[in-house]
């Protein structure tokens, strides 16, 4: 879905409990161990490389460039003993000048964090800033081809670099040396209107991330330079390839989903992360194109992961279960507004397995009308005020799946009460999903009735081949009852209609940190935020043995998993096998 999450922090002490912390937060991309690959080289992901079906990449943001550049002297020109921004230089050419082309400042990182990543200085900071040579001297930093650049220039713009801080005073001290950024962590990107631009070709013109969230998922993964800033990925050694998803109006909301896998399949990826969870007018049962596709990557060595979904308190799943013959009701109550616009739309779907069960069914608009039964086939019903979309389709597995689509006749508001009546022939279970044109993990339509969040995992993670990741609290809890290192409120739970266990592993999903476009850092929350860490953590795993197939990596995380009071006795519906645990996964195929 397109809508994530918006976090407001009040201010509390936590006590850490995982990975590594900084003042009581917890830094949950940042490992306490050290782990060396099999040539001696720490595990930093290098080699690998991480398809992400998501929003895009800010792709100038200096965290998504290695740091693969020459290294320099930086000249204190006004001999004071101390980096002096735009003053002071960086000698490009070594001949010992400062010269008028070489001036050194810095981009003041944005924090977005509420001071938790630490204090944030008026002065730079090694760990946090990054320093540049502002070759005109016009006091701020110009990259893209609107500033006259292009793809063969390092950094896609005047020159980034880093600090060796050989002293540990977090600034830039004379006689410390500049290491220059220069290639793009990403080797390619899908637009949304299906360009596809190159490292090397037209990088330079991606499109940018306007929702903010392929940014920060990346940033986890693969952001910063091991051991330089506050907050690096797992793996920033790693590369990634991004499809970026192109969200419609009604469902299904990305129409080109194969065609996305397609693009990421034929780039070689090794491995696959689906940042996108479905649940209108999906039959939830691993049998869609993709999901088959996957499955086929997945059998040829590729780790497929994904997040279980924010569906949590959403009320936008029901479960009953129909005795034959007899007559049920289940109400769907709708807003006038759905994130800001007109609710003009909503779309729902009831799931049964019996396929040769044709269930009756007949609905009650806000305005009292009651159209006429259905139970197979697709129409349009006007009634009253209102129309009712109907349609009735069967998966390859045998779900049936009773489309439902409610509007308004002259596409006004839905608002009201929708009253789905319901006779079965049969003893059935039906599993009801709702949503509407918000596109909303909250929603501004939802089941009064039979409202449950046991089995509200969403699509792709209802894949047979994905890794579905769930998410925990780490650094502050969102509501009232919410408890550090306990299951996210509205991380995925349950088992998929087929009866597979919706929700694999967790992972630090709550309140972790990230990048985010336009030189910021920021906190970044939901299963979208728990997936990546996943990610990273095949990714170092694949590093030591790049031979490792997706079964063979699912079974060291799963095996690895920490359980814990939060968790209880594991494997569970809630958790899966349990939290994340990256070291003892290192562990275990290293001593292996």
């Amino acid at each position: 879905m397109k809508k994530f999450f918006i976090i407001i922090i009040s201010l509390i002490y936590v006590n850490s409990y995982s990975q590594l912390s900084s003042d009581g937060i917890v830094i949950t991309t940042k490992l306490k161990e050290k782990f060396y690959d099999k040539n001696g080289n720490v595990l930093t992901g290098k080699g690998v490389v991480i398809g992400d079906m998501d929003s895009g990449i800010d792709v100038f943001h200096p965290m998504f460039f290695f740091a693969d550049g020459d290294v320099f002297e930086w000249i204190d020109v006004n001999k004071d003993k101390k980096f002096t921004p735009g003053t002071d230089a960086v000698d490009l050419n070594k001949n010992g000048k400062a010269d008028s082309d070489e001036i050194l400042n810095y981009i003041s990182m944005k924090d977005k964090t509420f001071g938790l990543l630490g204090a944030k200085s008026s002065e730079f900071q090694a760990d946090f800033d990054f320093l540049y040579n502002d070759k005109n001297n016009n006091k701020k930093r110009d990259f893209g081809e609107k500033d006259g650049f292009n793809e063969s220039d390092p950094t896609y713009g005047e020159l980034f670099f880093i600090v060796d801080d050989k002293d540990k005073n977090n600034s830039l001290t004379v006689g410390e040396k500049l290491t220059a950024l220069k290639t793009s962590k990403v080797r390619a990107v899908r637009e949304k209107d299906g360009t596809i631009r190159r490292r090397g070709i037209d990088l330079i013109k991606t499109e940018p991330d306007t929702i903010v969230h392929g940014t920060p998922v990346a940033g986890i993964i693969m952001g910063g330079h091991y051991g330089v800033q506050r907050h690096h990925g797992i793996a920033p050694d790693a590369e990634m390839i991004f499809a970026n998803i192109d969200y419609k109006y009604t469902p299904r909301y990305v129409r080109n989903f194969p065609d996305l896998v397609n693009f990421l399949k034929n780039e070689n990826v090794n491995i696959l992360l689906i940042e996108d969870g479905e649940w209108m007018w999906e039959f939830m049962d691993g049998s869609t194109e993709e999901e088959m596709l996957m499955n086929e990557m997945a059998r040829d060595g590729v780790t497929i992961i994904g997040g279980a979904g924010n569906m949590g308190g959403a009320k936008m799943l029901m479960k009953d279960t129909v005795e034959a013959n007899e007559s049920y009701t289940y109400i769907i109550n709708s807003k006038n507004n759905a994130e800001g616009v007109l609710n003009n739309g909503i779309f729902t779907s009831i799931l049964w397995r019996t396929p040769d069960n044709k269930i009756n069914f007949s609905v009650e608009t806000p305005d009292g009308k009651v159209t006429k039964e259905f139970s197979d086939g697709t129409g349009m019903i006007y009634a009253g005020d209102y129309k009712v979309f109907y349609s009735r389709e069967i998966s390859p597995k045998g779900t049936v799946m009773m489309k439902f689509g409610f509007f308004e006749k002259d596409s006004g508001s839905v608002l009201g009460k929708w009253k789905i009546n319901v006779t079965s022939r049969s003893e059935e279970i039906l599993t009801g999903f709702t949503g509407d044109v918000s596109q909303s993990w909250e929603g501004s339509s939802h089941w009064l009735t039979n409202v449950t969040d046991f089995g509200n995992v969403t699509f792709p993670c209802t894949g047979d081949s994905v890794i579905a990741v769930g998410a925990y609290t780490v650094n502050f809890p969102f509501y009232p009852g919410d408890k550090i290192g306990d299951l996210s409120y509205y991380s995925g739970i349950g088992y998929t209609i087929t009866g597979k266990l919706g929700v694999d592993i967790t992972a630090p999903g709550h309140t972790t940190f990230s990048c985010e476009p336009d030189y910021t850092y920021g906190i970044f929350s939901g299963t979208s935020a728990a997936a990546p860490h996943v990610v990273g953590a095949a990714a170092l795993l694949l590093q030591y043995n790049p031979s490792l197939t997706h079964s063979e990596i699912r079974n060291i995380l799963l095996s690895t998993a920490t359980y814990d009071n939060f968790t209880g006795k594991t494997p569970n519906e809630k958790w899966g096998y349990g939290k994340l645990n990256i070291e003892a996964a290192l562990k275990k195929l290293i001593s292996n």
